[in-house]
């Protein structure tokens, strides 16, 4: 590639019925200043390419950060919910198997219940009927003594 210094030292040979020599310094004057103005955009979009990639670079490792969070927070609550769906099983099944024991402690009691309630009414029977039987046992007595007495 051609610099401006290159184009402005360039000489021509000179023939017989060559160009202007004032035409081509002129023209060559105005490619030196094409050329300095064309390096001079080129340098700067060149600088700002390599600004703007270095920038893209800067958002795309913030973006793979911000991905890589929500995949962690994902997981995380994935995990969260996960652990929670465990530990309400577990907690329905303690609360099942404790229900259970209740009901079955409780029909229990109820069966001693009504079996101290049937020993009681036997008992009852048993003490009425005893004591019926010494109450006329003692009646006959007073009815014999009675009797002696007239």
């Amino acid at each position: 590639m051609l610099t401006p210094l290159e184009i402005q030292n360039k000489q021509f040979s000179k023939g017989l019925r060559g160009y202007s020599e004032t035409e081509v310094e002129e023209f060559l004057a105005q490619v030196v200043k094409s050329m300095e103005e064309l390096i001079h955009v080129n340098i700067e979009t060149t600088s700002k390419i390599n600004e703007l990639e270095k920038r893209l670079e800067h958002y795309t490792q913030m973006e793979k950060t911000i991905n890589d969070a929500m995949i962690l927070a994902q997981k995380t609550s994935e995990d969260i919910i996960r652990n929670a769906e465990t530990k309400a099983q577990y907690t329905i099944e303690r609360a099942d198997d404790q229900a259970k024991k209740l009901i079955t402690d409780a029909n229990t009691e109820v069966l001693n219940i009504i079996k101290r309630q049937e020993y009681a009414k036997q008992d009852l029977v048993s003490f009425n009927t005893k004591f019926k039987v010494l109450l006329e046992s003692q009646l006959k007595l007073i009815d014999n003594q009675l009797k002696e007495m007239e």
